[in-house]
């Protein structure tokens, strides 16, 4: 089983922006919704295209957790304001991630002027769908209000990575202060993959875990 390789996602979202590969825009259409990519080779459009088009096929079926715990953890409606539901969900997304651009440094994602998400070759190359699909729902919430931005982990913070055994967040801003976050959206959309066993619900749940360390109450 994959670890969760996408720890380092508050890191990486405030990287300086650098080495943009610019190219021909194409714009995909989603129905309702539409997104602009620029700068990505054949086999990269695909994938990106191939990521929304799971994101919108995504649905609930049969609970596999029990009802309360399930009503008592979920804050899914809450948050987004809708039932979960796939083509909500891509329409949530790409209305606040019109633009996709290209960004060939070591950076996964970044969302650094709420609008125009940047993508490196660590998106293609290193992610699963899961994590993909993940990191679309962080970054998109970073498009909202002032932007969401993360705070530094707390002294003696007792995360620990089993893919990056040296990382120590400590310091790092790598946190959120609230449970409004990007964090918070990210692991509200995890539960319920998790709940519904959407994906292997061992690793949605360690995800799960992870992602809701990170929220500071």
């Amino acid at each position: 089983m994959k670890s969760h390789r996408f720890i380092a996602l508050g890191l990486l979202s405030f990287l300086s922006l650098s080495c943009v590969k610019t190219g021909p825009a194409r714009q995909l259409s989603f129905e309702s919704q539409s997104v602009e990519i620029s700068g990505f080779s054949d086999r990269q459009q695909a994938q990106i295209e191939s990521t929304l088009v799971a994101l919108k096929s995504l649905k609930k079926e049969l609970l596999k957790i029990n009802g309360r715990r399930y009503r008592r953890l979920s804050r899914f409606e809450t948050l987004f304001g809708f039932p979960f539901d796939g083509p909500l969900l891509s329409d949530w997304v790409l209305s606040r991630i019109p633009k996709i651009s290209y960004q060939n440094t070591w950076t996964v994602a970044i969302n650094q002027n709420k609008g125009t998400l940047f993508i490196g070759d660590a998106f293609f190359e290193d992610l699963t769908e899961l994590e993909r699909l993940y990191l679309l729902i962080h970054e998109a919430r970073h498009s909202d209000d002032d932007g969401h931005e993360h705070v530094a982990c707390p002294e003696g913070f007792p995360f620990v990575s089993a893919a990056q055994p040296d990382q120590d967040l400590v310091g790092e801003r790598a946190c959120d202060k609230d449970d409004q976050g990007a964090y918070a959206y990210q692991a509200t959309f995890l539960f319920e993959l998790f709940a519904y066993e959407i994906f292997d619900q061992r690793e949605v749940g360690l995800v799960y875990n992870s992602s809701i360390s990170r929220i500071l109450k």
